[in-house]
């Protein structure tokens, strides 16, 4: 079997966060894009940042109870993401991964964003490459 890629598992970010962005059109974006999270980019396209679901819900929890809605991207996003690069294998990016590592990762490739790419991808190509050997047998 030939080792794949990110480039083949990755999937576009129709729309990436921004810093000045408020946080409940970030939480909109993240749920609609049905990933644990997305790459904040600047102006340039380039990854600045990422925002998980778990780095939204405490200041949810706050802005709620608050009625307060002033917090934005910049203020809660994690400012050195972890980034794969599209030609990285995925058993390597698997390895990088770990257990505590976050599940989705932006792809950059010379600091501009090309995609996303999460566990959950890696593990249906990687459960469609063992059917597939299975078949053989």
């Amino acid at each position: 079997m030939q080792q794949q890629r990110v480039q083949d598992l990755m999937q576009p970010v129709p729309h990436p966060l921004r810093v000045e962005m408020p946080l409940s059109r970030a939480v909109d974006l993240i749920l609609q894009s049905g990933l644990t999270g997305l790459p904040v980019v600047d102006d340039a396209n380039c990854v600045v940042g990422f925002v998980s679901e778990h780095d939204c819900i405490d200041y949810l929890v706050s802005g709620s109870y608050h009625c307060d809605s002033r917090t934005l991207v910049g203020d809660i996003m994690y400012r050195e993401p972890l980034c794969a690069a599209p030609t990285d294998s995925i058993i390597d990016l698997v390895q990088k991964m770990g257990s505590n590592k976050p599940k989705t990762w932006p792809v950059a490739k010379a600091g501009l964003l090309q995609g996303v790419i999460s566990r959950r991808q890696i593990m249906r190509a990687l459960n469609a490459s063992m059917q597939g050997c299975r078949s053989r047998v």
